[in-house]
């Protein structure tokens, strides 16, 4: 894996990482539902981004995931976000 390969997908963990802890500390402080399915999907993309942090170091911890099981997490996601900002 190049470096930058290895230096962007670690660039992109660590804004995930920011982005969920952001919308969770909203939720913290707004307690209600719509915000609760915005954080729940940014959630999954955060529970995706750690999955896929021990196969940036070492091949041998690679998950047998195929594309289309990311791109379902990644709907996953999108669908609770979307349902939040829909709510009202």
């Amino acid at each position: 894996m190049e470096i930058v390969d290895l230096a962007v997908r670690i660039a992109l963990v660590v804004a995930t990482t920011v982005l969920f802890g952001i919308i969770f500390l909203a939720y913290l402080r707004a307690r209600n539902r719509k915000m609760l399915l915005i954080s729940i999907g940014f959630g999954i993309f955060f529970v995706h981004a750690l999955i896929t942090i021990p196969e940036l170091f070492n091949e041998a911890y690679k998950i047998a995931l195929g594309e289309n099981a990311h791109l379902l997490f990644h709907l996953i996601g999108l669908i609770f976000i979307l349902a939040g900002i829909l709510k009202d």
